[in-house]
């Protein structure tokens, strides 16, 4: 239920709070109040698209918050969980749009896609207007409309068909790939030489990196062996001036005064340390020096299998992971297409039997829609006439059941019907594509009519009325106010109207007005809490002039009528 909506910067809204209820919220108005914003207002923060032209003048940018509270709405949980978003029972939408048209959307603090707002916001709340029995008129929308009303009894079949269907389309998919007998050859064919080509190398992971320092070894044997050789000199070659040679010096004079400092000693040790050190590393520099064998044979296998490798990442990925990665895909399709026709058989066998039974429920599910027709025709026709179209006359066409062999391209997951709706308004007419003869003020009264029906299938606590009574009045009026008073009976309501009948009906009544102020043209909403604003209101939908006694008058006695009315309504 939604219990909160605050608007900021919307259109002629500057700032707006609004705290609803559940039952029947009735909001009115003069014409160009503002009616029409808080229904954008509404969908905008449901999801719908928008422009930056819904932002009021001279703003920077626009917000709508809507709070709901929705405890008994699983279908809210299970979604909020799959996005890993908080929930404990209430759900916070809010959604903001700046100047240059960017939107920031937020469940529960947590800023989510436009996508996943509308995926949540789906079950909260649904919004019937000029668009929505405009909808009403495209038979792309019948079936929706028959399979929800008969979801109870098509829910299993519906369940069975997707799953057949998916089934089937997967085959189909899996023979595609095999494609004929030449195809999967040739394909083979391919395969057999990339896998030849990719195993025959042996490729090892990081040999890339080892080949490529062993090259740049062999690049550089004349630098490395030159350094080696002259470290080896400085340190102890055959010039009497090396390392060695000034070593023995320096304890050779340490010597001599060894008498005179008892530190000289173990400076004279430490020397001999040096020296020891420094053989050793001379041992090492000349055995470096000597040893080094730069074969050109190794060097030209080296830069053989370096070519052979930037070969294979050219053909089959960036690294030699990548390679092995392309092979094993190469390597299950392979072995996915060397089974060749036997495949091909057993796909073909369980393509028919798949066939045969998505065809068999396709056909089931058809007849169970075909009888829930039936039973939404009649209750359609019943609602239609309380409504004051007593002659109108509504059914549900279905093309003829196809024979199996013709239904190739028809099924899908949900069958092959499209239904589409007929009706006629007067006696004598026969029906008619629904979107060819309906009126205004008809389409109005079947959309309530579907409504009705439905209303109580649909779990969703908020329905949204946009001015559903268009080219309604008198005692027709009064019905569709008694229609909507007992949806709301069951559920939270919110209906923009012009007529005083469903005003006098209304659980919370809300006038919205506008002002201007300082130049600037503004619209407020407030809710009418006494008895004299409620009647006044009903008054002036009348037709009554303000401070009208008779008005006044005949207000309170519609008001109370209604009172009357809506308790027997649901108390029934």
């Amino acid at each position: 239920m939604l219990e909160q909506l605050s608007i900021r910067n919307i259109a002629l809204i500057t700032s707006l709070d609004v705290t609803f209820g559940r039952g029947l919220n009735v909001l009115s108005g003069e014409t160009g109040a503002g009616k029409s914003i808080l229904i954008d207002s509404l969908e905008f923060v449901l999801g719908k698209r928008a422009d930056k032209t819904l932002i009021r003048h001279g703003q920077a940018g626009a917000s709508v918050s809507a709070f709901f509270e929705c405890s008994d709405l699983p279908s809210v949980a299970r979604t909020l969980e799959a996005y890993d978003i908080p929930f404990d029972g209430q759900i916070l939408l809010k959604r903001t749009m700046s100047a240059d048209g960017k939107n920031a959307c937020y469940i529960n603090g947590v800023k989510v896609t436009l996508s996943m707002l509308r995926a949540c916001s789906i079950a909260l709340a649904d919004i019937y207007g000029q668009h929505e029995s405009t909808a009403l008129l495209d038979s792309d929308n019948h079936l929706k409309v028959l399979d929800n009303y008969a979801k109870e009894h098509l829910a299993a079949l519906l369940q069975t068909q997707k799953s057949l269907y998916e089934q089937y389309s997967d085959i189909v998919e899996r023979i595609r790939r095999y494609g004929s007998l030449g195809d999967v050859n040739r394909k083979l064919d391919t395969l057999r030489y990339q896998l030849e080509e990719i195993d025959r190398a042996e490729l090892k992971d990081g040999e890339e990196e080892a080949l490529l320092a062993e090259r740049k070894i062999f690049r550089n044997a004349e630098t490395l062996i030159g350094a080696y050789a002259d470290a080896y000199r400085i340190l102890a070659g055959e010039d009497d001036d090396n390392a060695v040679v000034r070593i023995a010096a320096a304890q050779g004079l340490l010597r001599k005064i060894d008498e005179y400092d008892p530190d000289v000693q173990s400076l004279s040790e430490r020397l001999d340390a040096l020296k020891i050190e420094l053989r050793d590393l001379c041992d090492t520099l000349s055995d470096k020096a000597q040893s080094f064998d730069f074969d050109p044979r190794r060097a030209e296998m080296c830069e053989e299998r370096l070519q052979t490798i930037r070969t294979l990442k050219r053909k089959y990925g960036d690294s030699i992971s990548e390679i092995s990665e392309y092979a094993d895909r190469m390597r299950a399709e392979y072995d996915f297409l060397s089974d060749g026709e036997a495949a091909l058989t057993k796909l073909e066998a369980q393509k028919s039997d798949v066939w045969n039974r998505l065809y068999d429920n396709s056909v089931m599910l058809s007849q169970s829609r075909r009888e829930a027709a039936t039973r939404l025709s009649a209750a359609i026709v019943k609602e239609l006439q309380e409504l004051g179209m007593k002659n109108s006359d509504f059914v549900v066409r279905f093309d003829p059941i196809p024979q199996a062999s013709d239904a190739v391209g028809l099924i899908g997951e949900n069958g092959f019907d499209r239904p589409i709706f007929l009706f006629s308004a007067n006696a004598g007419q026969p029906p008619m594509d629904l979107s060819k003869i309906i009126s205004g003020g008809e389409l109005s009264r079947f959309l309530l009519a579907v409504k009705s029906i439905i209303a109580d299938m649909d779990h969703i606590d908020t329905m949204v009325f946009d001015e559903i009574d268009t080219g309604i009045s008198g005692k027709i009026a009064q019905v569709v106010a008694e229609k909507l008073a007992k949806i709301a009976s069951g559920k939270q309501v919110l209906a923009v109207t012009h007529l005083p009948q469903l005003a006098s009906m209304a659980d919370r009544n809300y006038l919205i007005e506008k002002s201007v102020s300082d130049g600037q043209t503004q619209t407020h909403l407030r809710n009418l809490t006494t008895s004299e604003e409620i009647y006044a209101e009903i008054a002036r939908l009348i037709g009554g002039v303000q401070g009208d006694a008779y008005g006044m008058l005949h207000a309170q006695e519609m008001k109370t009528y209604a009172d009357a009315q809506k308790s027997a309504l649901r108390q029934a």
